[in-house]
């Protein structure tokens, strides 16, 4: 049996302000939108026995129109050509509190899409392949008492779906997130294979034989950044045999590039240091991540953020850090503030330059705010 694991979708996610030409959407949702349609396609090109899903499928549990449309269209498809889907709520898609109803309920409508949520381990049986589920639930009591009554079935292959971090290494420092507890992780044993979801990077957990983590379908953060994403393919030989392959995704790339010791250059020798990285580097459409370690006020002044996107102009988006630098007086450390944008640099410069006079520094800034969201405009 041939089984497709994808996880960490998130459906409906945004950031920054671009709007895709052709669909008029953010145009980093869209991104998710068509590594989502990739996973399906080749759902549809090779035709797994059933496909399992981890977790947060949605980004939010209360999802646009949009995205909440766009979820049922691709699973129609799915479901038309009779690949059954399994999955289970994560921490981004169950809500908060008891009032609002789990927005995986809606998948029900589509015929071969079990979803589960809730507060209930599940299991389906398909074909000799037993794919058993425990959704995210907030209530850790709850939790432990079904993570305590799973079981797998006897004589057949089990795969269990979860969503949480099997180990503390696999936190990503969100709300909701939760660690599987340590007492608990000889039942694992009895499952044939583990198909995580919550990080966002593929790999496979040493605490089990067969525990894998197929990753998000694109990169969320900068901490992504040199990870391929894709998805895992599962091909199930006995109940006690199954070999793992992971398939790459065509994503958005995302780079990054670092100038240290920013203090002890000059602001040409940084620009030609930025215009080196763009002509070595294909940064078309691509995330750029720039940190400027070190650097002193007067050269973030210098180093305006119109002068960057000069030298990146066919990048998709910059993201600027400033790591600014004061120097030290004698017998004191080497202080070290974290800017991202422009004018809180500025900012910090102007008051400590006008210390004696808070009230003069202040008008200052207020009037070079101004002049600072003009040019970011502009």
């Amino acid at each position: 049996m041939k089984i497709l694991h994808f996880s960490d979708t998130h459906l409906g996610y945004q950031a920054f302000d671009r709007v895709h030409e052709d669909t008029g959407v953010n145009a980093r949702e869209q991104d998710v939108y068509d590594a989502f349609e990739r996973v399906i396609e080749r759902a549809l090109e090779v035709k797994p026995e059933v496909v399992v899903h981890s977790g947060d499928f949605f980004h939010r549990p209360s999802p646009t129109n949009r995205a909440l449309t766009f979820a049922l269209e691709q699973l129609r498809r799915l479901s038309d050509a009779r690949i059954p889907l399994v999955l289970i709520a994560g921490n981004h898609e169950t809500p908060r509190t008891f009032y609002n109803s789990p927005i995986l309920r809606a998948l029900r409508t589509l015929p071969g899409i079990y979803p589960i949520f809730g507060d209930h381990w599940e299991t389906y049986h398909f074909d000799g392949v037993a794919i058993h589920g425990v959704p995210h639930i907030n209530d850790e009591r709850l939790m432990r008492r079904e993570l305590e009554r799973m079981e797998p079935a006897p004589g057949i292959f089990n795969l269990l779906l979860l969503h949480t971090s099997l180990g503390k290494r696999f936190l990503m420092d969100e709300y909701g997130e939760q660690t599987f507890p340590a007492d608990l992780e000889e039942r694992l044993q009895g499952f044939q294979f583990l198909a995580l979801g919550h990080w966002h990077n593929s790999q496979k957990v040493n605490l089990h034989p067969n525990a894998w983590y197929a990753g998000s379908i694109e990169r969320l953060s900068d901490t992504e950044i040199g990870v391929e994403k894709g998805f895992l393919w599962l091909d199930v030989h006995s109940p006690t045999e199954v070999s793992v392959a992971f398939e790459p995704l065509a994503t958005r790339p995302w780079l990054r590039f670092e100038i240290g010791r920013c203090h002890e250059r000059s602001t040409a020798d940084i620009l030609q240091q930025l215009a080196d990285f763009a002509q070595q580097n294909e940064v078309k459409e691509a995330i750029l991540s720039i940190t400027f370690s070190d650097i002193r006020p007067e050269q973030s002044v210098e180093l305006t953020n119109m002068q960057l996107k000069e030298v990146f102009a066919e990048t998709f988006q910059l993201i600027i850090r400033r790591r600014a630098h004061t120097a030290p007086e004698s017998g004191t450390r080497l202080e070290r503030q974290h800017f991202e944008r422009l004018e809180d640099i500025f900012a910090d410069f102007v008051r400590h330059q006008s210390a004696a006079d808070p009230s003069l520094a202040e008008r200052l800034i207020e009037r070079a705010r101004a002049y600072f969201r003009k040019s970011e405009e502009a």
